[in-house]
């Protein structure tokens, strides 16, 4: 079987990997990386949703771009690539949070700190409250994390979440409700313990 399946790859393998290919083929692997360069805003989003920094955002969707030029020949059903794109970029950023857990709680000390100071200036307290609701979705726990990411900040619907996480919607309509129960009772805690 395995012989078989060196000497006749799948189609889209055959496209992306060292095979000869014919104009119509090339035209075909075009059309599929401009499919993926329509998501770029989102992929962006994604990442800044995940990271919370502007650069760092941009290195990671990059890398998500790589990582999917560099997969293409894995993908099975090009009538998902956004669905998998999405997927892509997602496991690029939790990969990125595992290489940085010690800088998120630095980041999660300092969000305190700054919270307990208080202000009386109006942007003052917009940057504070931005600061405990960045703090409060940093430590959800990593499934109610992206689905809220990929529903706040990238603004995905209930089907593409679905489609992207492989959930079925009630668990994402569950895990958003949870996320956002959580998000309030942290806030209204940081609130309760500023009075």
């Amino acid at each position: 079987m395995k012989a078989v399946e060196t000497l006749n790859p799948p189609p889209l393998m055959r496209l992306v990997s060292g095979h000869p290919r014919s104009e119509t083929q090339d035209a075909c692997l075009t059309m599929l990386i401009d499919e993926l360069l329509v998501h770029r805003e989102s992929v962006f989003r994604i990442c800044l949703g995940f990271s919370r920094n502007y650069a760092e955002a941009e290195d990671l969707a990059q890398e998500t771009y790589l990582k999917a030029c560099q997969g293409l020949g894995n993908l099975k059903n090009p009538a998902i690539s956004k669905a998998w794109l999405f997927r892509i970029a997602k496991n690029s950023c939790l990969d990125h949070q595992k290489k940085i857990r010690i800088r998120g709680r630095l980041l999660l000390r300092l969000a305190e700190e700054s919270s307990r100071a208080g202000s009386v200036d109006t942007a003052a307290d917009i940057g504070d409250a931005l600061v405990r609701l960045k703090a409060a979705v940093r430590i959800l726990p990593g499934k109610l994390k992206t689905v809220f990411v990929l529903r706040e900040y990238v603004h995905l619907t209930y089907e593409e979440i679905s489609a992207t996480l492989n959930l079925r919607m009630g668990t994402v309509m569950s895990r958003l409700n949870r996320a956002r129960k959580r998000i309030g009772a942290a806030l209204q805690e940081t609130c309760d313990g500023k009075s």
